[in-house]
């Protein structure tokens, strides 16, 4: 694979200069259209110890914008890394909208460092990969430019690197993780091998750079960058024509109702369970207890939750919420209202913004409507194309794998409530002066398209309720009932994830704590 990358060519500094002027304007001309474009731009740069990755770094920063441009080296994880799902500290960082994020080493370094020192199977290695290649996928999808490079050297000028950079490690800054993955040549290009083979693909190819010589190193990746900047913007002229013609055929054919001909799984629900008042004020507070002390052994163990509710307008969300903030330590505990996003979220891959409020292990948030607004408000109001968000169902199902992965205890609610009741919640909350300010135009809205909400809530259903992550609906026509059973779920999902051993969980505080010392090099004094 790296034959042709191993070939040691040249350029000289004369036609270095030359060359350099033109595809620095090049390159600067592309990153003002991504700019003007509102295209988001993610940069990789991987490569062998000593291949000029900071250099590549470096260079970019004086040929591009800066003003628009930040780098992100993943060197140790940090203590709030460690506690949440390996994918937050890259989520976090991904450039919004016309901005540039270079990732030096990126998420396939910690892998196939691992790899390559023989610290996780070959098994373990191609599922992470596989993850990769589908989180980029997403990416592009969402029109992401995603570049990404391997700078390359032959074994020999690697080894005269090497020894050059040991003898220097003061001003290298040579790491004990360095050390060992340098040691092992062999084991990184075949790790790199199998990463590009498995992950390159049209819309995240891989460039493989001889980088023996910096001034045909500079030039290669100059080159590189700006192709993939005007791939990206192809992708957004062609996806803009789809979406154009996607309307037109459906102006043409006129819209016909979604629910035509299907019977909603809702209409299955029995509505009619209640719970007396007597008997609420103790079971609420029995539960309420309950979680309390299991939250509290939950944290010890950092066993983090994730609550998520939907469900219609006047279901009862809110006071389902309160109820469980009321029975758990307002101190590890966070509650997320979603609601339209902010410029800085739009700016953003959907998701982006649930990710920055994943919990801490041990901690709770529990977000107010989630992520499913994707398929839901936004399909059946038309905010978002039919491909992004058919293509959103996949992009969740993997979100929920990852977060439940990490020892995460997920919940999903849908609270229920018949067309009837939410219209008798409607006129009440009219006629009553401090409840007034909870229904809006919007919800009457909604209510019209309650047929096709339930179509949309349908194929939720179905194709995200999985084993790791299931679907809980609660009858809501009696607020009391639907309160006791949200907390009731709660209280045994907590009282399942308390019950395994904590030598099985990846979560656990002190196996993390241990594994944490283990991997955090020795300073030399």
């Amino acid at each position: 694979m790296f034959e042709s990358a191993a070939l040691g060519r040249k350029c000289a500094d004369k036609e270095y200069e030359v060359a350099m002027q033109q595809l620095r304007l090049r390159l600067f001309e592309a990153q003002r259209q991504c700019m003007a474009r509102k295209i988001p731009v993610l940069i990789t740069i991987a490569g062998l110890s000593g291949a000029g990755r900071g250099a590549v770094a470096n260079l970019l920063s004086e040929w591009m914008d800066g003003k628009h441009l930040r780098h992100h080296a993943f060197w140790f994880e940090t203590d709030e890394e460690r506690e949440r799902p390996p994918f937050w500290r890259y989520w976090r960082q991904l450039p919004a909208a016309g901005e540039v994020g270079v990732f030096l080493g990126g998420w396939y370094g910690p892998a196939v460092r691992l790899y390559a020192c023989h610290e996780i199977s070959e098994e373990a290695f191609t599922g992470r990969l596989h993850r990769l290649r589908g989180l980029e996928n997403s990416l592009a999808a969402s029109g992401m430019a995603i570049i990404k490079l391997w700078l390359h050297l032959d074994k020999k000028t690697f080894q005269q690197r090497l020894k050059h950079r040991l003898a220097h490690q003061e001003v290298f800054h040579f790491t004990p993780y360095d050390k060992k993955t340098s040691a092992n040549y062999d084991g990184v290009v075949e790790g790199i091998s199998t990463a590009i083979r498995l992950t390159d693909r049209p819309e995240a190819p891989w460039t493989i750079v001889d980088a023996a010589d910096a001034n045909y190193r500079n030039l290669s990746v100059a080159q590189a960058i700006i192709a993939g900047m005007e791939r990206a913007m192809r992708a957004q002229d062609a996806k803009a024509s789809r979406t154009a013609l996607e309307r037109e055929q459906e102006q043409q054919a006129g819209q016909l109702p979604m629910h035509e001909g299907l019977v909603s799984s809702l209409e299955a629900i029995d509505l009619g369970r209640s719970r007396e008042p007597e008997h609420y004020r103790k079971e609420l507070k029995k539960l309420q207890e309950e979680i309390f002390g299991l939250t509290y052994h939950a944290y010890r163990r950092g066993i983090s939750s994730t609550l998520i509710f939907e469900g219609w307008d006047a279901s009862g969300k809110g006071g389902a919420i309160r109820r469980v903030i009321g029975g758990a330590d307002v101190r590890i505990t966070q509650v997320i209202p979603i609601s339209a996003p902010s410029d800085e979220e739009l700016a953003h891959h959907y998701l982006w913004r649930f990710w920055r409020h994943i919990p801490r292990a041990g901690f709770i948030t529990v977000y107010d409507r989630s992520w499913y607004g994707r398929v839901l408000v936004e399909r059946v109001e038309k905010l978002t194309p039919r491909e992004d968000w058919s293509r959103a169902y996949a992009e969740i199902n993997h979100f929920e794998e990852q977060l439940t992965e990490t020892g995460n205890i997920l919940l999903k609610f849908w609270l229920h409530i018949s067309p009837e009741e939410q219209l008798r919640r409607f006129e009440e909350r009219q006629q009553t002066p401090w409840k007034q300010y909870k229904i809006t135009d919007e919800d009457w809205r909604n209510r019209e398209k309650r047929d096709d909400y339930s179509v949309a809530a349908d194929e939720m259903f179905l194709r995200t309720s999985t084993a790791y992550a299931p679907w809980h609906i609660i009858p809501a026509e009696n607020k009391k009932f639907a309160r006791l059973e949200v907390l009731r779920c709660y209280r045994d999902a907590l009282r399942a994830a308390l019950d395994k051993k904590p030598e099985s969980r990846k979560d656990d505080r002190a196996h993390n704590a241990a594994k944490s010392d283990e991997a955090r090099p020795k300073r030399k004094k």
